[in-house]
């Protein structure tokens, strides 16, 4: 069963177990998030996000995260191709970057635990990146992964302070996108967007505090991350195409 939508069998990393693990790359380096139409982001990949993918906030947690629309279908991300790469040119979100490994914390407990999905197809024993040397002392690969993982836990936090704040300015709405593809039009629910009126309305002090937190301009990024829907509808098109011209084929090679 897959866990946090893209790892199938998590188990902390023990420098005794793992000692002689090594991670090489694999053929489908992202297949693993084929099966994913969004991905929580932090609100410090909006300005690049933004150039790919409609951004949203989603309730998680008591609180509002911010996830990037990657497919308009169950299951499916338009940004891995059929080979399992990730669509060129493509902004790549820090959540899939850090596969396989993720941060897990103990409820109560301020230590953090590095994981590992023991299903990527990389780990091997023979070549690769290894985690510990001889010793069972990290690598200096693994303490880099380990500063990613830990910035990347932190830029979490700061968009759920982010997301907190426009929520208790009341500016956050139900959203609606809307896309049209082969000519009839579709509409994507059950997110939430800025009500962009209710920003321009807002006190210059307030203004003022959340463009010097760089709030603000996060907050126009998501605003003008959602046309980039109509972008998604065309990925999608020319999915099907594909789909409709391997069926059209598969016949033949009988």
């Amino acid at each position: 069963m897959k866990t946090l939508l893209i790892y199938d069998d998590l188990v902390s990393l023990n420098r005794d177990q793992h000692r002689g693990l090594k991670l090489a790359a694999t053929d489908s380096p992202f297949a693993f998030a084929s099966a994913t139409n969004s991905v929580l982001i932090a609100a410090t990949e909006l300005p690049l996000a933004a150039l790919d993918f409609p951004c949203v906030f989603i309730e998680a947690d008591g609180g509002h995260s911010l996830a990037a629309l990657v497919g308009l279908r169950d299951h499916e991300n338009l940004f891995v191709q059929p080979d399992g790469s990730w669509a060129r040119g493509a902004y790549l979100p820090a959540f899939f970057r850090r596969y396989p490994f993720v941060l897990a914390e103990a409820p109560g407990d301020a230590t953090f635990t590095v994981c590992l999905d023991r299903a990527y197809a990389g780990l091997n024993t023979d070549k690769g990146e290894a985690l510990f040397d001889e010793q069972g002392v990290e690598t200096p690969w693994l303490e880099e992964i380990k500063r990613f993982l830990l910035s990347f836990r932190q830029e979490m936090q700061t968009s759920r302070d982010f997301a907190s704040q426009l929520a208790a300015l009341e500016l956050l709405q139900d959203g609606v996108i809307e896309y049209t593809l082969d000519g009839e039009k579709s509409t994507l629910r059950g997110f939430k967007t800025i009500n962009e009126a209710k920003l321009r309305a807002l006190g210059a002090a307030t203004l003022k505090d959340l463009a010097d937190k760089g709030w603000l301009g996060w907050a126009y990024a998501h605003l003008l991350s959602i046309q980039q829907v109509q972008r998604l509808a065309l990925r999608l098109d020319e999915r099907r195409r594909q789909d409709s011209a391997e069926r059209d084929a598969a016949p033949a090679m009988h």
